[in-house]
């Protein structure tokens, strides 16, 4: 078990985590001291593996920082057992008593996510069987994502200056006796801190791993923590794993290695330099969503296809690993290298099944509507826009009030211009917008 040394604690609070977090310009930290606010569900509250509410693991935070006098206030009484991602989001965005809360604190720690997988599941601990309906999981794992997207654009709009950590999860059934089960959960709840973990970095905070602190997949490990069969929550040494697993990440944070090795710049494809699109197109190559060929080369005004549509939002939107059931499409065999992104795009709605996929075709752009605005839930948002070749009765026109309102796609001359292909460029401009339009 990985734990934070006495030394390092002491510099951390004493010195770096005190003027980190003292020397911010928010009206919390004029009081030179740290004001630490706890949010989210049964974690984040500290429930024990005897159902009762107890010290958690921001409780041993703020104790840490009392010991060090500098402890200004701390509340985790906005953190309820059962919330998950949406509650913890409206909480945010009604409670005037919590967007207070948030003004005030200068660190903010968030615990939510697993109750969103774990209500599309039928538990039994008593009897050792978990069940779940694989078919949801795709779209409750997204919109996890998405939540996390929108609680923490809230929370940098009320306090831009309070430093927020969002804590991963550990694996919660060691008690199960079918390993074969256990294997498939342990991947979900990678998965899920994968989810959790990228959404967080893209809102602008820190994620914090606790799931080899807490034993990662030795159950037995695993049962010292977690010492109650038919409870998933921790006892106090668990919690006090967790509590210097967050310590650790606000000393990697505030504390760099010394004399770190000079990141190397990152290369841009030399034939989108000076392209309209090349700030998405070379977000999409540096984060390995767009591919470039041997030459280096993006081609950004190349026609996209179905197929390679399918592969970015493959790679874009966050997938549990479960072999898909197969959507019969003739044109697409199990071994043509789209296939489970096209059969899991498939399972989640973004593509319609039909006799064929044409996955060689080009994208129209009333395709391209329809599965960004299917596979990042986009709705229309305020006054519709009016296009010519768009109207009311139109299968698509939903489709393209949500991108067309979220000044994700735009038209010319008055129309929508339905059936052009997409370029490469065109798509990595829309798919960019939309990441950015879910993080709003």
């Amino acid at each position: 078990m990985k734990r934070v040394s006495r030394s390092i604690l002491s510099f951390i609070l004493i010195f770096a985590l005190f003027m980190s977090l003292a020397g911010s310009p928010s009206s919390a930290a004029q009081t030179d001291q740290v004001h630490y606010l706890s949010i989210g569900d049964s974690l984040a509250k500290g429930q024990t593996p005897d159902k009762k509410i107890d010290l958690g693991f921001s409780d041993f935070t703020a104790n840490t920082f009392k010991e060090k006098s500098i402890l200004g206030s701390y509340s985790k009484d906005f953190a309820d057992s059962g919330d998950k991602t949406t509650d913890v989001l409206n909480k945010l965005t009604t409670d005037s008593k919590l967007q207070e809360a948030v003004k005030k604190a200068n660190l903010i720690t968030i615990s939510a996510g697993a109750n969103d997988i774990l209500q599309e599941a039928k538990i039994d601990l008593a009897a050792g069987t978990i069940t779940f309906d694989v078919t949801k999981l795709p779209a409750k794992l997204q919109e996890v994502a998405t939540n996390y997207a929108k609680i923490l654009g809230t929370i940098k709009a009320l306090n831009p200056e309070a430093k927020v950590y969002v804590m991963g999860i550990y694996f919660p059934f060691p008690y199960l006796p079918d390993q074969a089960q256990v294997t498939q959960l342990a991947s979900l709840a990678k998965t899920l801190n994968k989810t959790v973990s990228e959404a967080t970095i893209l809102g602008g905070a820190t994620f914090v791993s606790v799931y080899e602190q807490m034993g990662g997949d030795d159950m037995a490990a695993l049962k010292k923590n977690l010492p109650n069969a038919t409870d998933i929550h921790p006892n106090i040494d668990g919690y006090k794993i967790m509590s210097a697993a967050l310590l650790e990440a606000i000393a990697k944070q505030i504390t760099p290695e010394p004399n770190p090795e000079p990141k190397p710049e990152p290369t841009v494809p030399a034939d989108i330099k000076g392209h309209w699109a090349e700030k998405e197109l070379s977000y999409l190559v540096s984060n390995n969503v767009l591919s470039v060929d041997e030459k280096g080369f993006v081609y950004p005004d190349k026609a996209i296809t179905r197929a390679e549509v399918a592969m970015i939002l493959y790679s874009s939107i966050p997938m549990t690993k479960e072999i898909p059931v197969d959507p019969g499409y003739k044109d697409v065999p199990k071994n043509h290298p789209a296939y489970m992104a096209i059969a899991k795009l498939t399972a989640l709605g973004v593509f319609t099944k039909a006799e064929k996929f044409n996955p060689n075709d080009s994208l129209t752009r009333i395709q391209l509507a329809k599965v960004v605005s299917t596979a990042f839930k986009l709705k229309a948002e305020g006054k519709p826009v009016v296009f010519k070749d768009v109207p009311k009765t139109y299968w698509g026109y939903n489709a393209v009030q949500a991108v067309a309102t979220n000044k994700l796609m735009l038209g010319s001359n008055g129309s929508f211009d339905l059936y052009s292909s997409t370029t490469r460029g065109q798509f990595a401009a829309v798919a960019v917008r939309a990441l950015q339009s879910v993080a709003k």
